[in-house]
């Protein structure tokens, strides 16, 4: 099973970016807060397929074995010029609408959300017919994907496409803008376990929990390019103090507990 969970893994991820979402803490929280509100059914069919195992276990697993998989395929960095196709950001207008393309012209955009819908309709439908193993890998992508849809860095807007990767200073070290919002941020501020940052940030009510589900990974990707617009002014050697900090972090706990419902919507109606 671990051989052909490679190869379906890998044939998903032929053209993945470097670049991180949350960290393990972040997609960790997610998937714990996601877990918290699972349907009966859902959680059954889920711990079946998962072999027991919770959601956590796979939440980070399409970034800690990316390259692994696309070697496992013939794949590297010498051989195709598509390999950084896939990834795991978006593309959005300036006015935080999404490109619902992987082309501009004849360039290639990189938008998850294009593949994160089929996985997520081909789960929903075919579900019982799938592999163990496609099941898995399916699971694994949509844990991850709808955090990482969740992460202002990202979001690709038409005019500033790096995702954050340029330098800025964070309590006196230099980092990559991205890897401070990927891990850096949440780390400072809440070095803890999951489940401490997920009693942290999970305090809606359950209509608001309702309210904030409504949509799909489009609907849930325009909320975090239009709230998240302003992160685009901090540009290359930005020196970020602490109010800026204070104020990022607040963000961080909305997107994460955001992050959590909404995978837990996606999760119920796919097992439903």
């Amino acid at each position: 099973m671990k051989k052909s969970l490679f190869l379906i893994l890998g044939a998903i991820l032929l053209a993945s970016s470097p670049a991180y979402g949350w960290g393990r803490l972040g997609h960790s929280t997610v998937a714990y807060i996601a877990e918290s509100y699972l349907s009966p059914k859902a959680k059954k069919t889920i711990d079946k397929y998962l072999d027991g195992k919770s959601i956590i276990s796979y939440s980070s697993y399409p970034d800690d074995y990316r390259a692994e998989h696309l070697i496992d395929v013939g794949f590297d960095a010498t051989n195709t010029p598509r390999m950084t196709v896939w990834g795991h950001s978006f593309q959005a207008n300036v006015d935080g609408s999404i490109y619902r393309s992987e082309r501009r012209g004849t360039e290639y955009v990189k938008n998850c959300l294009l593949r994160i819908e089929p996985i997520i309709e081909n789960l929903k439908n075919n579900h019982k017919e799938m592999s163990d193993s496609a099941r898995v890998v399916s699971l694994a992508f949509i844990v991850h994907i709808v955090g990482d849809i969740h992460c202002p860095k990202h979001v690709r807007y038409e005019d500033e496409q790096s995702s954050g990767q340029y330098p800025v200073i964070f309590r006196g070290k230099e980092m990559s803008y991205h890897s401070y919002w990927d891990g850096h941020l949440l780390k400072t501020y809440h070095d803890w376990g999951y489940k401490d940052v997920a009693h942290l940030v999970d305090r809606a009510s359950k209509r608001e929990r309702e309210e904030l589900s409504k949509g799909d990974v489009y609907t849930w990707a325009e909320d975090t390019a239009r709230r998240g617009r302003w992160t685009v002014s901090c540009v290359a050697g930005t020196k970020i103090t602490r109010t800026m900090s204070n104020e990022d972090i607040k963000f961080a706990e909305q997107q994460l507990a955001r992050a959590g419902y909404r995978l837990a919507a996606v999760l119920n109606d796919v097992f439903k």
